[in-house]
C-alpha cells in the first residue's frame, strides 16, 4: 500500500492545483495524507470542502501551531498512513505524471529515493492557479524550464552516495532532494523526523545523515521523477537556515541514528 503525505500551511490555492496534478497518477497510490501544520479555522474548513471533490482517498490530519514545525508534522503524516511505502510532497509541488511511478519503479527495502524540482516564477505560477491542471499543461511547464540544473545534482547525488558508500564522504554530505520516497520500516529504523527542530529547515539534512548512518542510501531519481515547485513569497530564512534557531541543534557533537524525540516518544 503507498501513502502519499503533503505538508501543508495556509496554502490553498497550492494545495489545491497540487492535488489536481497528483490525482493525473490515480492508481498508482491507495492515500493521500494532508499534514497541517497548525492552519486556522477558516483554511480547514474550506480544506475540508475542498478535498472532498476528489474521488481518491484524502485524510486531513492537523497539530496545533507552536511555530514552524515540519519535523513534527511530518512525523503526524507518517503515523496516520495506512502504506507501507510513503511518498513526502510538499503543498507547493505540481507533481508530474510519471514521478509517483518513478519512485514506485525504483522502491527498495534499505534505501530511500531522491527526487528533483524545477522552481516557477510568479507570473507562471499565478497563471497555472487560472488553468486546469492536466498532463499536457504539467508537460509544457516542464519544458519552460531548464533541466541542466537537474542533471548536475543527479550527478552530484550519484557520486556523493558512493563515496559514502565507501566510507570516503561523510554523512553530513546527505540531504533528501527536493522530495523523496521511503519503506516505512525503513524510516521507524531511525524513528522518523527530528522533533527538536522547530523553525525552518535542518530536519531534512538530520534524517539523511540518520538514514545512512543507519545503512540506507539514497537512490537518485532526480532527472525522472520531478516536481514543479510554484512560487510563492520566501519564508524569512528559506534557504539560510543555517543563520537560524536550527543551526547548534545541527551541529551537535552526536547525531544519534535513532532520535529520541521522533515517531515514537520516550
Amino acid at each position: 500500500m503507498v501513502s502519499v503525505i503533503l505538508c501543508f500551511y495556509e496554502r490553498l490555492d497550492h494545495l489545491r492545483c497540487c492535488l489536481d496534478s497528483i490525482g493525473l497518477s490515480a492508481g498508482h497510490f491507495d492515500e493521500v495524507i494532508i499534514t497541517d501544520d497548525g492552519s486556522g479555522n477558516t483554511t480547514v474548513l474550506q480544506l475540508k470542502e475542498l478535498i472532498s471533490s476528489y474521488k481518491f482517498p484524502i485524510r486531513h490530519v492537523w497539530q496545533e501551531k507552536k511555530g514552524f514545525r515540519n519535523a513534527a508534522a511530518r512525523n503526524n503524516g507518517i503515523r496516520h498512513a495506512n502504506g507501507n511505502y510513503l511518498i513526502f510532497f510538499d503543498c507547493d509541488f505540481l507533481v508530474l505524471p510519471q514521478t509517483i511511478p518513478r519512485h514506485l519503479n525504483l522502491a527498495k527495502k534499505g534505501k530511500f529515493i531522491a527526487g528533483g524540482y524545477k522552481n516557477m516564477d510568479e507570473a507562471t505560477t499565478q497563471e497555472t492557479f487560472e488553468s486546469a491542471i492536466t498532463v499536457d499543461l504539467l508537460n509544457r511547464l516542464d519544458k519552460r524550464f531548464p533541466e541542466r540544473p537537474l542533471i548536475k545534482t543527479h550527478r552530484r547525488f550519484i557520486k556523493r552516495t558512493l563515496l559514502m558508500r565507501l566510507h570516503l564522504a561523510p554523512p553530513q554530505k546527505q540531504s533528501l532532494g527536493g522530495h523523496f520516497s521511503i519503506h516505512k520500516k525503513d524510516l521507524e529504523r531511525v524513528n522518523g523526523y527530528d522533533e527538536n527542530f522547530v523553525g525552518w529547515g535542518g530536519e531534512d539534512e538530520d534524517l539523511g545523515i540518520r538514514l545512512v548512518r543507519a545503512g540506507i542510501h539514497c537512490r537518485s531519481a532526480i532527472r525522472t521523477a520531478k516536481v514543479l515547485h510554484m512560487w510563492h513569497p520566501p519564508a524569512i530564512t528559506d534557504r539560510r537556515w543555517q543563520e537560524g534557531p536550527n543551526i547548534r541543534y545541527f551541529n551537535r557533537k552526536e547525531i544519534p541514528v535513532f532520535c529520541e524525540d521522533g515517531l515514537q516518544k520516550p
